[in-house]
């Protein structure tokens, strides 16, 4: 009888260990799938060559400007009208409570211990570098002899009301200013969608 227990137990830890195991590859998959549904509408040309920030922002940048609550949204038409509704208290404390990084140190705003890997982007021409240097960009302008040079910055996405948005953070910067907001997706028809964004109106570029 006892023997029969353990392996009962056995089976069972197996088994949820299998579904949880299950679920980490699937969310994983649907966040890169997220990002990059996103990132083909930003770069439109296939054969263009893009800069990306190997390193993951840090995730509290994007919990501080969503809880700003400037959010708009975003039609399938492109039309945009603001929107208060996306944002509550009990969500958000729920959201930071699964997904908050180390505190952000000195403005490091990239996370030094989470990376992009080479595949996690579709874009065929990406060029990965490191942002977390004295200089950021300016360093890459140097290496690289152009001073067009933008780099795109991305956070890890975060699941928001129970898995029904992926929320993160997109940063732009070229020499001349850039852009940072965060990028609110929803799965419709089996592909992700821009649906919101959210802004620090405090922020200017």
């Amino acid at each position: 009888m006892k023997n029969i227990i353990i392996y009962l137990s056995l089976c069972i830890a197996y088994t949820n260990y299998s579904q949880t195991k299950s679920t980490l590859k699937k969310d994983e998959k649907e966040k890169l799938e997220a990002i990059n549904d996103y990132f083909k509408t930003i770069v439109k040309d296939s054969n263009r060559v893009v800069f990306i920030a190997q390193e993951k922002l840090n995730s509290n940048l994007t919990l501080d400007i969503f809880k700003q609550n400037f959010i708009q949204a975003i039609d399938l038409k492109g039309n945009i009208v603001p929107y208060t509704h996306l944002f509550n208290e009990k969500d958000w404390k729920k959201f930071k409570k699964q997904n908050q990084d180390p505190p952000i140190q000195e403005n490091r705003i990239w996370d030094t211990h989470k990376y992009w890997g080479k595949n996690d982007f579709s874009h065929s021409q990406t060029i990965f570098e490191s942002m977390n240097t004295k200089t950021g960009i300016e360093l890459i302008i140097e290496k690289y002899d152009k001073s067009d040079i933008c780099i795109y910055s991305f956070s890890e996405p975060m699941y928001y009301q129970n898995k029904k948005y992926l929320i993160f953070t997109n940063l732009k910067i070229c020499i001349s200013g850039g852009s940072k907001f965060v990028v609110v997706m929803k799965k419709i028809k089996g592909k992700w969608i821009r649906t919101h964004e959210a802004f620090n109106q405090n922020e200017t570029y």
